[in-house]
């Protein structure tokens, strides 16, 4: 075996210069990265997390969320690289990131922080793996990263079994030790401190009977308030930045043959009987919205949409399963193919269908939230179908058409974020009072600042209010344009 030959005394720059004289030594470091005087990332981090918190402050206290969130997840996504520079380049987790804080700079909603929350951990777990990384391993390394985050809460409830287990909690091991002890509490402490802080301060009540519970005036009790927000926003980002997480292993799609006990026979007599009652309605559904057939006696155009709107979307998306527990059976028979696209072809005009008969109840009762949805999720389900069709006749596998599927419902949600459905709910609700002279002033009042634009300049403007924009921090896109 051989020994390392080392000369005493060599000069460090002529020992760095001879590292290739040595068998199988490793390629030493470029210069600059331990330079002396260079922190190192763990020397770096608190220096870095003072910032975080100096910036969080700056952003957060004592003002609404808006543009501080964006801001704040790009301080995040800098001090991540910060730690680890040398990894690889951030363009690409930066754009993501960017893509991800778009919805919430539109409007701040539970749909727009979901976005945010997801770009963040996608953007940092891309941050730390190697050049070249697949969508599948970042999605991998990102569910490992929340699960690491999210865990800890679990450990909470045994604090003294978790400390008399820890080992080498009072021997050489200690500093190890603790570190694990400080990432499982970071995220739960931090959560809690931040959500408690802002609670405490946007809470009159609350805080009125927290200062006289604990007889404090509520100069001290801000102070409270803004310490436990610093004290949140520095443990939530030491979870995020330096939490040790392996990549989840991600779900694998199963093949999805799914026969529920049927045979090439029973699909395709079961098709020929289901595309002739489908081809009943929908000959009938012409006749009455293109045709102007009579509906039957009492029975108006708004009682007859509300009574098909939903039960046909639900046909619509059982025809949907049906077409790929079929599609296994489309070699056995030559007839099965043709039956199957004429069945899923109809489910579609079914759908349509749907979405006239919602419309037309719209026209009679007004527009609502749940209308709309309605709406959304019928359009998803024709597109859906015709997807499917579409993989029946280019002979994809299930797996193919899943992966789409989910890929244009994210596609929705993502484009949902830059509507302003409000302000269309109180559009077309007082376009009908010209027509039918019906209102719902309550449900319109209810809708919020952000259908101000809609109802300016009508007797709605009282109960509705302009959004508020204080300054830079809680500014959106959306606020902005219906304040203007």
């Amino acid at each position: 075996m051989q020994g390392q030959f080392i000369m005493r005394g060599l000069p460090r720059a002529l020992a760095r210069d001879g590292w290739w004289l040595t068998p199988d030594a490793p390629i030493p470091p470029r210069d600059g990265a331990n330079r002396p005087g260079t922190l190192r990332a763990p020397q770096r981090l608190p220096l870095i997390l003072i910032a975080l918190i100096a910036a969080g402050d700056l952003l957060f206290w004592q003002h609404a969320p808006g543009l501080s969130l964006a801001l704040f997840s790009g301080l995040i996504l800098a001090a991540a690289l910060a730690l680890g520079a040398e990894r690889r380049s951030p363009k690409g987790p930066a754009l993501l990131l960017a893509a991800s804080a778009l919805p919430v700079i539109e409007h701040v909603q539970a749909l727009s922080l979901a976005f945010l929350i997801a770009g963040t951990l996608l953007s940092l777990a891309w941050l730390r793996l190697p050049p070249g990384a697949q969508s599948p391993a970042i999605a991998a390394a990102a569910l490992g990263l929340a699960r690491t985050v999210l865990q800890a809460p679990a450990r909470l409830f045994r604090p003294v079994k978790a400390l008399r287990a820890l080992p080498g909690l009072a021997g050489p091991d200690r500093a190890p030790a603790l570190r694990a002890l400080a990432r499982n509490w970071a995220f739960p402490l931090g959560g809690a401190l931040v959500l408690g802080g802002l609670l405490i301060r946007a809470n009159p009540v609350l805080s009125r009977a927290l200062s006289e519970l604990l007889r404090l005036d509520l100069s001290l009790l801000d102070a409270i308030a803004r310490a436990a927000l610093w004290l949140g926003l520095g443990l939530l980002c030491t979870a995020l930045l330096s939490a040790e997480s392996k990549p989840a292993q991600l779900p694998r799609l199963p093949q999805m043959r799914w026969t529920l006990g049927l045979n090439a026979g029973s699909v395709l007599r079961g098709l020929w009987v289901f595309n002739g009652l489908l081809g009943v309605q929908t000959v009938m559904d012409l006749s009455i919205f293109l045709g102007g057939a009579a509906l039957p006696q009492g029975m108006s155009h708004a009682e007859y949409a509300h009574r098909g709107a939903y039960p046909l979307l639900a046909t619509a998306m059982l025809a949907g399963g049906f077409a790929l527990a079929a599609r296994p059976f489309l070699g056995e028979s030559r007839l099965l193919k043709p039956l199957l696209l004429l069945w899923l072809g109809q489910n579609v005009l079914l759908c349509l269908s749907s979405v006239l008969r919602l419309d037309l109840y719209v026209d009679a009762f007004g527009l609502t939230y749940l209308r709309i949805h309605a709406m959304i999720w019928m359009a998803l389900v024709a597109t859906s179908l015709a997807l499917t069709l579409w993989q029946v006749m280019r002979g994809h596998s299930n797996i193919w058409l899943t992966l789409r599927a989910a890929l244009l419902g994210l596609a929705t949600l993502y484009a949902c974020c830059f509507v302003n459905f409000a302000a269309i709910i109180a559009a077309q609700q007082l376009d009908q009072e010209t027509r039918t002279s019906q209102l719902d002033r309550a449900y319109l009042c209810a809708l919020g600042p952000m259908a101000y634009g809609a109802v300016r300049g009508t007797s709605l403007s009282q109960c509705i209010a302009p959004p508020r924009v204080s300054d830079w921090r809680d500014w959106t896109l959306r606020a902005a344009r219906v304040g203007r």
